[in-house]
């Protein structure tokens, strides 16, 4: 049988809006997965959404936030500014996140696992540690990758593009559109972003360099990622390491593992699923 499903529209505290995909779980009192997509992504086109849907159909509570980050470029309806990977800041997603957790709460859900894929990862991260929920008990990184990355990007080429952004910026033109070959081997081998925008994420002192506040991060942790993904697997090892005052931090390396959980989404499911049972 199908598990239900239910998309519900969300207004942040900024008055961005948002939509939330909801499995409710089998056990009212269990804990409720509050995640989210990577950069430019979707909710229900990220690669984690097969993999939550088997977690769900074994009787777990998922909420799949779409954030302010989905797809490259988009519209918020209410003020009409542009929103999407490409004017996003990390900073900002924690107003994605607490929007998603009131209205858990709303619904008495009162152990909320945040989490996410990719850069949403990153943001469930950086939301925890600088913005503890109260009803936060643990958090799930998928596939989350080192920002910026001095151990496999083309550094020149990026210290390049972040000189061109801050002369942008300087200029009062951080908020103008640059189509950016990206000096990585991720899979957001290209983007659209706003010079503004690609200080935020890949500068020096970018929020989403984790390894710079993990120990601010004080609940269980789970680590994931696919053997194929070299970057994000290094990452998860030292940031395993970084996470010196989390009360537990299980880390899984899911064999022939992409990026996007290709023909991997089930031993995903598992492997979230085993640690959740051991968060009760």
């Amino acid at each position: 049988m199908q598990h239900p499903l239910e998309i519900h529209r969300l207004v942040t505290e900024d008055e961005v809006t948002i939509q939330i995909a909801w499995m409710p779980p089998r056990d009212p009192a269990a804990p409720v997965l509050l995640a989210t997509h990577g950069v430019g992504n979707t909710f229900t086109l990220s690669g984690l959404w097969r993999a939550l849907q088997l977690l769900a159909a074994r009787g777990w509570g998922v909420a799949m936030i779409n954030n302010r980050g989905h797809d490259w470029v988009a519209m918020n309806p209410g003020d009409r500014r542009w929103i999407g990977a490409a004017y996003e800041t990390v900073e900002e997603s924690r107003f994605d996140f607490q929007a998603g957790q009131r209205w858990l709460r709303e619904r008495g859900h009162r152990r909320i696992v945040i989490a996410g894929h990719s850069l949403g990862g990153l943001k469930a991260a950086y939301t925890q540690a600088h913005f503890p929920g109260e009803d936060v008990v643990a958090l799930a990184m998928f596939s989350s990758p080192r920002l910026p990355d001095d151990k496999v990007w083309d550094w020149p080429a990026h210290q390049q593009l972040l000189a061109r952004c801050r002369e942008m910026v300087a200029q009062g033109r951080g908020e103008e559109l640059m189509h950016v070959d990206m000096p990585t081997n991720t899979p957001a081998m290209k983007g659209l972003m706003c010079y503004r925008t690609y200080i935020n994420k890949y500068g020096p002192e970018a929020a989403t360099t984790t390894l710079a506040f993990a120990d601010k991060i004080r609940v269980p942790t789970f680590l994931l990622a696919g053997e194929l993904e070299k970057p994000q697997l290094s990452f998860s090892i030292d940031m395993e390491e970084a996470l010196v005052n989390a009360p537990s931090v299980q880390r899984v390396m899911v064999r022939g593992c992409d990026h996007i959980y290709t023909d991997r989404h089930q031993q995903v499911a598992d492997a979230a699923h085993e640690w959740l049972v051991k968060q009760g």
